[in-house]
């Protein structure tokens, strides 16, 4: 059974810097990389709190969400070259090894339907997506519709 997720995709958003590049509304377009940040920066302060009651790995993988800044959407990188393990912490391993011995430090895997559990993906990031995706959402529309009408107060 499929799990369905939480995304906005806002059609025109790019088209919409540029529009605001070509009226010299630098300070907008600084606002637009605001809200994206600040949409992406809530998801990723949420998934920490979610891993504080997870095992020690998963709080260090959770430490390792950070937001970005982009000007054409929203997104939260996880894991670094001090926390390569972060993947696996998010999403868990498989319990068998190629050689038929248990693979140890990871909780079970959570990556997909397929595997026969039903209640979606991950452990601390996907279910914050899962449960605050729809308020981020509304949050972020409401910040670049003030954008809009800012830049094109019609």
């Amino acid at each position: 059974m499929p799990v369905h997720g939480y995304g906005a995709n806002v059609e025109g958003l790019a088209q919409f810097s540029r529009a605001l590049a070509q009226i010299g509304a630098d300070g907008l377009r600084d606002e637009v990389k605001a809200a994206n940040y600040d949409v992406a920066d809530k998801l990723a302060e949420a998934a920490k709190e979610k891993a504080v009651g997870l095992n020690r790995q998963q709080r260090a993988a959770a430490l390792s969400l950070r937001a970005t800044r982009t000007q054409n959407y929203a997104a939260v990188r996880l894991g670094s070259a001090r926390v390569p393990y972060a993947l696996g912490a998010e999403f868990g391993a498989v319990k068998r090894t190629r050689k038929g011995k248990i693979a140890r430090g990871f909780r079970p895997w959570r990556g997909n339907q397929f595997s026969g559990w039903a209640g979606g993906p991950g452990y601390f990031l996907h279910p914050t997506i899962r449960e605050k995706g729809p308020e981020l959402i509304n949050d972020y529309m409401t910040h670049i519709d003030r954008i809009m009408s800012e830049a094109f107060p019609q």
